[in-house]
């Protein structure tokens, strides 16, 4: 039995006349005959009385068209419903993403998103890297962006442009680094982290990705950074470089144009340890979304 069928029972069910259904939905009383006899051979009951003129309905037959008629219906509801989905009306997409990369990754993608499936509803789900791989391996996304490595055994990934990290400096700290070891190309200035020591800088809290790393690198160039102050997220951290009250390292995305500060000098950093490679995570067999596979192409530039 199938949705066909179903449509051709109903509408016999109104003309009563084979030859006038058939010619009605363009196909031959024959085919229209036997779709009906197939499906009454499936049921195991008769639904028309032929021995009539017009045909009428057996008992069965009313019972069965009247539900044929709400089947109907609910298909068509839910045809029309998978179909507000796909443009986005009654869809949702729920995007892991940490609070810092939301900032300066997001905004033109919802903005895309939105001009798109104007009715989508957008869910950032703002997180630090061991919540989002966690959130990734059970499913609540329908993708995270988040930094490699990851377990790629159960993962798909689609690296992302890498993190260029450098050292921002308040104008008026920039003394204080060694002079002579400044060195600049045609793009950028670089400076090696060792000779640094005598900034002061703002870091984010202990156990944050961005703390591991600059723990790291100041482990790596063999110096004791003085803390200036210590802060929750790096949107803070940047306010204070910005303030003119001490240093930091983050990355080079994050400093959009627009907020890119006069009162600020950024230094690119010597050793290639300094960049981070992000990527698009989604679990291995999980479903997509159409709005889902546009914003990844709006991410990857594809």
């Amino acid at each position: 039995m199938n949705s066909r069928q179903l449509q051709y029972a109903v509408l016999l069910s109104e003309v009563c006349n084979f030859s006038q259904v058939a010619e009605g939905l363009d196909i031959s009383q024959p085919a229209l005959s036997k779709q009906i006899i197939a499906l009454e051979n499936e049921l195991g009951v008769k639904l028309f009385d032929r021995s009539t003129t017009p045909i009428t309905l057996t008992p069965a037959g009313e019972f069965f068209i009247e539900r044929a008629r709400e089947l109907l219906f609910e298909e068509d509801v839910l045809l029309k419903t998978m179909e507000l989905y796909k443009n986005g009306k009654n869809g949702k997409l729920s995007i892991g993403i940490s609070p810092f990369r939301s900032q300066y990754l997001m905004p033109p993608v919802v903005k895309a998103l939105k001009e798109r499936y104007p009715d989508l509803h957008i869910s950032l789900c703002e997180y630090g890297r061991a919540q989002l791989h966690k959130g990734i391996s059970e499913g609540l996304y329908d993708f995270a962006i988040t930094n490699l490595p990851v377990d790629d055994a159960a993962l798909d990934v689609i690296p992302l442009e890498k993190d260029n990290m450098v050292l921002a400096v308040p104008n008026a700290l920039v003394h204080l680094i060694s002079e002579n070891e400044t060195k600049k190309s045609a793009v950028s200035t670089f400076v090696d982290l060792a000779d640094c020591e005598n900034l002061p800088f703002v870091v984010v809290s202990r156990g944050q990705e961005m703390r591991q790393l600059f723990d790291k690198l100041c482990k790596i160039a063999k110096i004791h950074p003085t803390i200036y102050v210590e802060v929750v997220g790096i949107t803070t951290a940047w306010t204070m470089v910005q303030a003119g009250l001490a240093a930091t390292i983050l990355p080079k995305q994050f400093i959009q144009a627009d907020i890119a500060s006069s009162n600020v000098t950024l230094f690119a950093l010597n050793q290639n340890s300094y960049i981070r490679q992000s990527a698009i995570v989604t679990r291995k067999g999980q479903y997509v979304s159409e709005y889902a596979k546009y914003a990844i192409q709006l991410l990857t530039g594809q």
